[in-house]
């Protein structure tokens, strides 16, 4: 029955409204509580998935004291991907001997890429996503499941069995533990605990009768390993960008010149100006930098232990980019020495962010207009473009993109702009300190003395000392970063949003005080997403007041669209008489290679947790497409990706009546017919 021909929009939507956050409020508060108790299982093959350890937990909870009150949520460990036996950059960037790639050295390496069908004929060398390059049909096939596949594998049952009693030992300790009753211990879950065991049992028994034998993990095969080292010694295996379940495969020799090109070894710099260098080399032994780091973040923090090594440099090809591929240059700190520092100034960040945020609204209520133009996802974009709708009032849209924002900014602005931030944050905090927690930082006036706290002047110092202090090694060499955003940092995105947002404020700030109204009217529908710029009505004003406001060395590119239709993160925005509608828009559906994504589920990952990725892709279909006609056609083309990745029809219906049930408001836009739109996509 179609209930908006017989009743108003208005009142379905009050009913739904009511139903969603008030029929169920108290359900939702309950079951966020429980799901903060994990009990960790590791997953070593799809046997495990027959125990319905899930069932056999909760089925006994009864033998437990009430105390407890013990709901736990199993989470799944997994295997090692075959990304982890693929991936060779790491080791060939950390042994490159940088003399041994001077032209009249003897050890000069050679290569056989000009014979070789799959040469790059740009740079005369193998760059490609091509497996063909693969001799070998059982590695091929392997590797183009992408290297997040994970082989499956034959359950060790006696394994299991040891590291699942340590397991829920330790889970059924620790909720003890937070009791904190004498009344309760670990001998008073015995009976729960030697009954799960007892069931557990029973149930591998009666799976040994009927096992599945999995045929030998392929990376484990003599002959194929053998091929596989071959050809990590001839070629370097990375990720393509923007595509990173897809395996590219360089020429190693390429790929070391090419990195000692960009960082101007041998004075082959691909810029060929010192000065717009991004890195330079330095003569100080890794040893003192590491020693001196780990001194400084020592005396500022209160870490137990300090990673001794510096972050390593390494390219993936933008395979998506032709004629010509180009590369981007990754610092790889996931373990190095500026880490700890690094970690604990994203939580700092991250609450400054927040403060300004609220500054910018308060900003907002006296001007009426809005300096905070940072976004956290596409989702934020729709209540920028709701008003506009409303009012069937959109004319013009335009997107811009900063090149190249985190390698150009100096040094000096960074830190000149940072230390206005930092004021600026603390006066309308209105507190002299912020204090650093295992998860966050907040603003206090009294810091606890065992906890980590920085005022105004000490954490400027700490900002400027990790912008000082960014090493990046190639080889046996090492090199300095002297231009740009600290980069591999896990702060770096924080320091990118708030350095635009001081100049965009700066600005607005500015044309305010000069009364410039028909001006900032241009700028009250903005978004953006770090280095990416969406505008609305903004009548192409931003092409001519760009340049006042950021700073020179940064360059704003518009799109090259006549302002009706543009792309923005993963939205193609499109307007039609005032109105602007969006669908998804993914880049890489026009790539010129099939794009691997989504799971497969013949790897050693759990079935029923698997379906949740094809729930998570319908309520983003729905929230960023307009018309159903939009959402049916991404819907479909899904479904027919995840039946080949072996997902079956039964499952995915049923997760289809499961996102179906849990977001009625979203799907309402849509109207009845979308209850009977998965049979169309069968």
């Amino acid at each position: 029955m179609n209930l908006s021909s017989k009743y108003p929009k208005e009142i379905i939507n009050l009913i739904l409204d009511l139903i969603n956050h008030r029929l169920y409020i108290h359900k939702k508060s309950e079951s966020s509580k429980t799901r903060s108790h994990f009990l960790k299982i590791y997953f070593q093959g799809k046997d495990i998935e027959k125990l319905k350890l899930n069932k056999i937990i909760h089925k006994n909870l009864k033998l437990l004291p009430e105390e407890l009150n013990l709901t736990p949520t199993i989470i799944f460990q997994r295997s090692k991907t075959i990304g982890s036996k693929i991936f060779n950059y790491k080791k060939i960037v950390q042994n490159v001997i940088t003399n041994n790639y001077q032209v009249d050295n003897i050890n000069f390496p050679t290569c056989n890429c000009d014979s070789s069908p799959f040469v790059d004929p740009n740079h005369g060398h193998i760059v490609t996503n091509n497996l063909g390059v693969i001799d070998c049909k059982e590695l091929k096939s392997l590797l183009m499941k992408g290297p997040k596949y994970r082989e499956p594998q034959n359950v060790n049952w006696e394994y299991f069995i040891k590291h699942f009693k340590t397991n829920l030992t330790d889970y059924l300790q620790t909720r003890v533990n937070e009791i904190k009753s004498s009344e309760i211990s670990f001998q008073s879950c015995e009976k729960y605990y030697n009954k799960v065991l007892k069931d557990i049992k029973t149930s591998i028994e009666k799976i040994k009768k009927r096992k599945r034998f999995y045929r030998k993990m392929r990376l484990t095969i003599p002959k194929i390993k053998e091929t596989l080292a071959a050809l990590q010694e001839k070629y370097v295996f990375v990720p393509t960008d923007k595509a990173g379940n897809n395996i590219a495969i360089i020429c190693k020799k390429f790929y070391i010149l090419q990195s000692m090109k960009e960082l101007g070894i041998f004075g082959n710099n691909a810029a060929n100006d010192e000065n717009k260098c991004t890195y330079i080399e330095v003569n100080v032994p890794i040893k003192r930098i590491i020693k001196r780091h780990c001194k400084y973040t020592q005396s500022k923090l209160k870490c137990d232990s300090i990673p001794d090594k510096l972050p390593y440099l390494y390219w993936i090809p933008k395979m998506h980019k032709k004629p010509v591929t180009k590369q981007r240059y990754i610092a790889a700190s996931g373990f190095c020495s500026t880490k700890p520092i690094s970690q604990m100034l994203t939580k700092v960040l991250k609450r400054i962010d927040i403060t300004l945020k609220f500054y910018s609204k308060s900003f907002f209520f006296q001007h009426g207009i809005n300096p905070y133009w940072i976004i956290k996802n596409s989702t934020e974009v729709f209540k920028c473009v709701s008003r506009f709708n409303t009012k069937l009032s959109c004319r013009n849209i335009r997107t811009y993109d900063f090149s190249t924002l985190y390698a150009n900014i100096p040094h000096s602005s960074l830190k000149k702009t940072f230390t206005e931030i930092i004021n600026k944050a603390f006066e309308f905090s209105k507190r002299k300190f912020i204090s650093v927690y295992s998860r966050s930082a907040n603003w206090t006036s009294k810091p606890r003395r065992k906890t980590v706290s920085f005022n105004k002047s000490q954490l400027i110092r700490l900002i400027h000392w990790l912008i000082d202090n960014i090493y990046v090694t190639f080889g046996d060499k090492i090199f300095k970063q002297k231009i740009g955003i600290p980069m591999g940092t896990d702060c770096a995105p924080f320091l990118a949003n708030l350095f635009l947002w001081a100049h965009e404020f700066k600005w607005i700030e500015e044309q305010v005080k000069k009364k410039k109204i028909y001006l900032l009217n241009k700028f009250k529908a903005c978004c953006r997403y770090i280095d990416d710029l969406f505008l609305i009505n903004n009548d192409d004003t931003m092409k001519r007041v760009c340049h006042q406001m950021y700073p020179k060395e940064l360059i704003l590119i518009p799109d090259d669209t006549d302002g009706t239709a543009t792309h923005f993160l993963d939205l193609s925005l499109k307007i039609e008489k005032g109105f602007l509608s969006s669908r998804i828009y993914d880049k890489r559906d026009v790539f010129n290679f099939s794009v691997v994504n989504f799971p497969f589920l013949s790897g050693n990952i759990p079935n029923r947790s698997s379906y949740g990725v094809f729930i998570g892709e319908l309520v983003r279909y729905a929230r960023g497409c307009t018309y159903i006609e939009d959402f049916k056609c991404k819907t479909k083309n899904t479904i027919s990706k995840f039946l080949k990745q072996n997902f079956t029809p039964k499952m995915l219906k049923r997760s289809w009546s499961k996102f179906c049930r849990s977001h009625v408001l979203l799907i309402q836009k849509f109207g009845s017919i979308i209850l009977s739109l998965i049979e169309e996509c069968f």
